[in-house]
């Protein structure tokens, strides 16, 4: 639309009707156009739709600069916001006229623009049929879904967007008026436009502006604002309504929440038993549920709902400061917190509650609000109260889950939760008051030793006793032990000890479902991976770097071929440590166990001085498995053997066969055909007193370990059809036997073709999208080596953008290539769909570092048409560019 169509149409254009209307996004991108903008411009509403404001005139003054447009976009809406504009419009067909534009702002959130393009001498209108008067006085207002209801000739009439509002195609939604009154919610049918109607209506236009809700394709209602224009006749009946509709859904709930939290709050406090409390800062405002004035021995008239009353059950002492120093002073820099509170009872004694709340605070640091709720402490853990604080009494309450005991400055217990008394087989009455070092004894697991009473230390020394799992509580020579999982911290008063809190639980007693023991287990194996991954991966920069550094320095090249190959050995070493992080996809397919058992090898040594030995023969069976579940498996299993070498030196075997069992041959196994896996070390071995143990969740004997897996090993080869015995012996080592049901058909094999640079005769266009411009650089110098012109952008926005404006000339581009993740911006896979949406023949490829077949496909089935994995080379990029164009 840059040059004029030497086609005479003058005619058509000297019959378009004006004023015409168009409603423009913040970058200048046309959104909506009238029906008489249309006409005047001799295009269709899709034509018009996404293209420049400024492509629609003529400039006397131009550049191929690729920003040039924006820049023209930026001064005409400089010089619209002080003037009428006076430019030359440039019809499909004709001849350029000059017009007047007035541009003017339509919207805020998200900013829109009205542009009222009008002849610079109109013509006296002719017609009272001509739309212009209404779509004159609907400039004035905001735009987006137009809509044209004509009673006079019963002509409806509905925009794409309007009816995309409502989740409706063009195509599925009829303009009829039939459709506005099913569309309408029957609660504010008397509040649409077509219905509303004022005394003594008289002829002439006036506007409008209401909000109501309308039917979505989904089946429920959305909100609306409808602004727009009533037209009446010479009686004052209403024959048109022209407008537009604007979806408010998310400010409506937005502007309900307050009101619908404030009735809830409302019926808990006033009809339910809930003792609640909200204290308005700024308003002045005070409010106590009757609950919370029984609980204080008040009836709900005896005490006024104002300020005055909360100083009047709080504590003088602790309101000195005034309520909003009571409120702002605890838990520091929380939102919402809990801790027990010391109000004032009718009778003058102390009433022990604890309070859970939520702190307002402006961004003066100025409380504006608090609101609450409060229940009344057990007897127990309110007496014996010496030398705790209530901050002190809060820590105990936040750990109510487990068994907890409360212990003062002189080591004597103040409380116990039920959970504490069960596992101490002794009733709170008979603990409360008595000396902690004896009610809490511990032993070593493994030696029967007496361990270091963790009150002690957290009195004496002011240290925390962070989580174990080493030791038994010791009940008694008539009680059998107990195993704990404990964690012990005290409480500071004045930054001394004034007591301490021990946390405790059986570890038998904590129990996961499968899916949360493989998560908790893939998170521990990361961690003990790290280290190592990060040691090969400094061996393989070391090589990249110094032959990169040679040919730099030296000009000598021979180096070159080892550093491309230590960056395909990287990137081969994060794809299994992505898969292994991703997880399982809940999808098995077949997989050669051979290369399951080497990726697992490989991740799991990396950085270790142990040496691991495979023996997989060639012919060994196929199984069907989830990948990523099985080389958690194996990685388990070397981990495992790892941290069985006492002096962190040894060697691991790994072997695998073909066997073929038998009924009984090997436990709850039928008989059938199996690989069989043994992973055997030269490690400490397992005492006899563990080995029942070793599978259960949360068992360890390793000081930092969680005791996940071993257990998470067990259950995903079951959960295979498999199973999985031990051999052991003290000083000598263990044998794990991994028994997986073997598949009747070959492994799954995606076949990639070795990189080939395409022929001289490569031709195309292609748009390069990344948002590291070193990748931009390299990757343009690829495309020119590779006979490819291109255009480069940093982002999804810049992308749907360029490549809009070539598809509207007739020239899109042959290939995209966008990346999966751009930091700020719109990311390849939503660019995708609105490049799909424009021109469903797009022919796009996904570049992305998560080298992941899994991952490809689901790209795949999207609609691309090809993965790139980052990093590449010049033949990968030339291989997926001539496979996506030769489809």
């Amino acid at each position: 639309m840059n040059a004029p169509i030497a086609i005479n149409a003058g005619q058509a254009v000297a019959q378009a009707t004006l004023p015409a209307v168009l409603v423009l996004e913040s970058d200048g991108r046309i959104e909506l156009a009238s029906p008489s903008a249309c006409a005047l411009w001799q295009a269709t509403l899709k034509e018009l739709v996404g293209d420049s404001f400024p492509n629609l005139f003529t400039f006397d003054l131009t550049s191929k600069a690729p920003d040039w447009t924006e820049t023209q976009w930026e001064v005409l809406l400089a010089a619209g916001a002080q003037q009428l504009l006076h430019l030359r419009l440039q019809p499909k067909e004709a001849a350029a006229f000059p017009v007047d534009v007035r541009l003017e702002p339509a919207a805020m959130d998200p900013v829109r623009y009205l542009a009222v393009i009008t002849r610079a001498h109109p013509p006296s209108p002719t017609s009272d049929e001509s739309p212009g008067s209404l779509f004159n006085t609907l400039a004035e207002r905001s735009g987006l879904g137009f809509f044209d209801l004509n009673f006079v000739k019963n002509e409806i009439f509905y925009s794409p967007a309007w009816k995309r509002m409502l989740g409706h195609s063009d195509a599925t939604l009829p303009n009829t008026y039939d459709t506005w009154l099913g569309l309408i919610h029957p609660d504010d049918s008397a509040a649409a436009p077509d219905k509303i109607t004022s005394r003594g209506a008289t002829a002439g236009g006036r506007p409008f502006s209401v909000e109501y809700r309308m039917k979505h394709a989904r089946g429920n209602y959305v909100w609306v604002h409808g602004v727009g224009v009533q037209s009446h006749g010479p009686n004052g009946a209403l024959q048109r309504v022209v407008g537009v509709h604007i979806d408010i859904t998310d400010r409506k709930e937005f502007e309900d929440a307050p009101y619908r939290s404030e009735e809830r709050l409302q019926l808990l406090g006033e009809r339910g038993r809930m003792a609640m409390f909200d204290l308005d800062f700024v308003s002045g405002q005070a409010w106590l549920s009757p609950a919370a004035k029984g609980l204080l021995g008040y009836a709900d008239q005896e005490l006024a709902d104002e300020a005055d009353s909360f100083l009047q059950i709080l504590p003088p002492e602790e309101t000195a400061g005034g309520l909003a120093g009571y409120f702002l002073h605890p838990e520091p820099g929380q939102t919402v917190f809990y801790l027990p509170l010391r109000l004032r009872h009718r009778n003058g004694s102390d009433l022990w509650v604890y309070a859970g709340m939520v702190r307002l605070i402006s961004r003066k640091q100025e409380l504006q609000r608090v609101l609450g709720f409060v229940s009344p402490m057990p007897k127990a853990a309110t007496e014996h109260r010496t030398g705790l604080s209530a901050d002190q009494l809060g820590v105990l309450l936040g750990e109510l889950r487990e068994g907890v005991l409360l212990v003062d400055s002189e080591r004597r217990v103040l409380y116990v939760n039920p959970t504490a008394e069960r596992l101490l087989g002794r009733p709170a009455a008979e603990v409360i008051g008595q000396s902690a070092t004896e009610i809490f004894r511990l032993v070593n697991r493994q030696t029967g030793e007496p361990g270091e009473s963790p009150v002690d230390r957290a009195l004496t020394r002011g240290d925390g006793f962070p989580l174990n799992n080493e030791f038994c509580l010791d009940l008694g020579a008539d009680q059998a032990r107990v195993p704990i999982a404990f964690s012990c911290r005290p409480v500071l008063e004045n930054e001394k000890p004034a007591g301490a809190v021990v946390v405790f639980r059986n570890p038998d007693e904590m129990t996961l479902s499968r899916d949360e023991l493989i998560r908790a287990n893939r998170f521990e194996s990361l961690g003990q991976l790290a280290g190592g991954i990060a040691h090969d991966f400094n061996h393989l920069l070391t090589t990249i770097l110094g032959g990169v550094s040679l040919a730099k320095d030296n000009h000598d090249y021979s180096y070159l071929d080892r550093s491309e190959a230590a960056c395909l050995k990287a990137r081969e070493l994060s794809k299994q440590l992505l898969s292994f992080a991703k997880g399982g996809s809940s999808v098995r397919k077949v997989h050669k166990l051979g290369d399951l058992l080497a990726e697992a090898r490989n991740i799991s040594v990396a950085g270790s001085a142990v040496k691991v030995e495979l023996n997989a023969p060639s012919d060994l069976g196929t199984v069907c498995a989830d990948g990523a579940q099985i080389l958690q498996v194996f990685q388990n299993l070397i981990i495992n053997s790892l941290q069985a070498m006492p002096t962190g030196q040894g060697n691991i075997w790994i072997t695998a066969s073909n066997v073929a069992l038998a009924d009984g041959e090997v436990s709850s196994l039928a008989a059938a055909n199996y690989v069989r896996v043994e992973v055997r070390d030269n490690g400490s071995g397992i005492k006899p007193e563990h080995l029942e143990k070793i599978f259960d969740p949360f068992f360890t004997t390793k000081k930092n370990g969680t005791g996940l897996g071993l257990a998470t090993v067990v259950s995903l080869v079951r959960h295979h059809g498999g199973q999985v015995a031990i051999d052991t012996e003290v000083g000598v080592g263990t044998v794990f036997h991994i028994y997986l049901p073997r598949a009747e058909q070959e492994a799954e094999v995606t076949a990639r073709r070795a990189p080939s640079l395409p022929d001289a005769t490569s031709t195309g266009r292609v748009l390069f999208m990344d948002d590291d411009e070193d990748i931009r650089y390299l990757t343009s110098t690829m495309l020119q080596s590779l006979g490819y012109k291109y255009d480069l952008v940093s982002n999804g926005d810049d992308a749907v953008k360029l490549y809009k404006r070539y598809l509207n000339i007739g020239r899109p581009y042959d290939i995209v290539i966008m990346d999966l993740t751009i930091v700020g911006g719109k990311g390849g896979e939503q660019a995708f769909r609105e490049l799909h949406d424009l021109h469903p023949e797009v022919r796009a490829i996904i570049a992305s570092g998560y080298d992941n077949d899994d991952m490809a496909r689901q790209f795949l089935d999207m609609g691309f048409c090809g993965y790139l994995n980052k990093p590449y080379r010049v033949g990968d990029l030339g291989r997926v560019i001539k496979a996506v164009l030769g489809r």
